[in-house]
């Protein structure tokens, strides 16, 4: 049976990421889907070997405004349900929260993270995130407690919840390891300016400045983790390169 990864997606220019790259580069089939687009989240089946859900500029409680949001959660639910390996970025890490129980809302005092920020990492999670590691952070909501049934794996100096997992196979990031360059300077160009004057949030520049200084690690790092979620090898077979 063919095997395909379903990477769901909140807005329909965001299909150039690292993560699909490295999945294309090992050969592996993906299946694009943008439920904010009015596209159908597809029934789970056995093809499905692993589920990506992307950040996007919705929150968890515009539920009523936006109803693909609950179908979001229904499909993440149905997927911690059948173990289906998951991955939940930003956005999606919040669903992953809210499904789990976690009520998720802006930070107490309004703080915000648009830029680099360092991880502090659980001692029990440094095998697998270098502790100090630079991530890129595009957020004003995300604060919750860890999940019931979870393991807390980072926190940051801001926010309480930068990763968790659930299980064995499903992971919630607050950051943004897939982002490009193109893609960040995308969205700290269309962000609007009251956004980087919110406390906590790094200027445009800096935002940009910064990428070179910590990309190439969150780079490694993400990928290395991408052969461990999927239980691909670390480096591209040969057939698809």
């Amino acid at each position: 049976m063919s095997r395909k990864f379903l990477l769901v997606s909140h807005a329909a220019e965001e299909k150039a990421d690292r993560a699909s790259a490295w999945l294309g580069r090992h050969g592996q089939p993906v299946a694009w889907v943008c439920p904010a687009a009015g596209e159908a989240l597809p029934a789970l089946t056995e093809d499905v070997a692993g589920i990506i859900v992307y950040g996007g500029r919705y929150d968890v409680e515009q539920q009523e405004i936006y109803p693909f949001l609950t179908d979001e959660m229904a499909f993440i639910d149905a997927a911690l349900a059948r173990e289906t390996p998951l991955l939940g970025l930003c956005l999606g890490a919040q669903l992953m929260a809210h499904v789990l129980g976690a009520k998720v809302h802006r930070h107490p005092e309004g703080a915000a993270e648009y830029g680099y920020y360092r991880l502090d990492v659980a001692p029990e999670a440094r095998e697998h995130i270098p502790d100090g590691l630079n991530v890129l952070q595009s957020h004003w909501h995300g604060w919750f407690d860890t999940p019931a049934g979870a393991t807390l794996l980072a926190r940051s100096a801001l926010y309480p919840q930068q990763a968790f997992r659930y299980g064995a196979n499903a992971y919630a990031f607050q950051f943004h390891p897939e982002a490009t360059l193109e893609t960040m300077t995308r969205w700290v160009g269309r962000r609007p300016a009251e956004r980087h004057a919110l406390p906590g949030a790094h200027l445009p520049e800096r935002q940009i400045a910064d990428h070179a200084l910590y990309d190439d690690a969150l780079g490694r790092w993400f990928e290395d983790f991408l052969a461990r979620w999927t239980g691909l090898p670390a480096t591209q077979n040969a057939a698809a390169e």
